[in-house]
């Protein structure tokens, strides 16, 4: 069996679901990690295979990536959101979600270079107490969407995905299917993708038995899932990716790589 890693978020079900299912013939078995400690999982090769965060694979020239699948957005994503208090460039702290790796790079270059502001980030589990003491915070998936339909009071959203494409034109890609150095994904490359196509058919379904799972609405699950999320991964998203290495070089101590390896058969 090949390990597979993926993240406990709703944004990953059309992916997932008809693997966890049996809809999709397959050898994997399916392990649930946070992005940021899939990241350290797949370094480590204790899973074959993971839904990485993109700041992840900037780091590391020995994975290859997964063709035509991503969680990405083009404007708004809705999951990925600052609660702030304050302006935007009047911000001095900010608490991040500590799950995050992608949400995490791209928040500093949209505050760091798109606003010229260095706030200190305070690293903290998304619980009843992340807000306190900070003028704004910094949530990712399920918790990030529901803080983007109910936020508390005195709290402005925005919504990072929205930032991006507004100063890029471009989608953000937050996370793609990464593959360990030498493993050979066979058949199992296929299924992905067919995995992918039917789990968009069945969209309504998985929005259906998440929202139950997560205590939102069908309605804010399906329109997440059809409107929020893209699944795609083409030219644009390519150049997302690529602008995005560009900017966070600009604020990373770690040497990224210079372009993408994807997995071929």
């Amino acid at each position: 069996m090949l390990k597979l890693g993926a993240v406990p978020f709703l944004n990953v079900g059309p992916l997932i679901y008809p693997l966890e299912e049996g809809l999709v013939k397959h050898e994997y078995e399916i392990l649930y990690e946070t992005p940021s400690k899939l990241s350290i999982l797949l370094k480590d090769k204790q899973v074959d295979i993971g839904l990485i965060p993109v700041a992840e694979l900037l780091k590391n020239d020995k994975y290859k990536v997964v063709p035509n699948i991503s969680i990405s957005s083009v404007g708004r994503v809705d999951s990925v959101v600052l609660l702030t208090k304050k302006p935007v460039k009047e911000i001095d702290t900010v608490a991040i979600d500590i799950r995050s790796k992608s949400s995490t790079a791209l928040l500093k270059v949209i505050l760091e270079i798109f606003n010229k502001i260095t706030p200190t980030y305070i690293y903290r589990t998304p619980d009843k107490e992340f807000l306190n003491g900070v003028d704004s915070g910094m949530l990712i998936g399920n918790t990030g969407l529901s803080m983007s339909n109910s936020p508390p009071v005195g709290y402005r959203v925005l919504d990072l995905g929205d930032l991006w494409t507004c100063e890029t034109g471009l989608p953000f890609v937050y996370a793609v299917y990464g593959v360990s150095d030498g493993v050979n994904l066979g058949k199992n490359l296929q299924a992905l993708e067919m995995a992918k196509v039917m789990g968009l058919k069945l969209v309504k379904k998985i929005a259906r038995i998440q929202s139950e799972k997560i205590g939102l609405s069908e309605d804010i699950c399906l329109r997440y899932l059809t409107e929020s999320i893209h699944y795609d991964l083409g030219q644009r998203e390519f150049e997302g990716i690529m602008t995005f290495r560009d900017y966070l070089s600009k604020i990373e101590a770690n040497e990224l790589v210079k372009g993408i390896n994807f997995y071929s058969e």
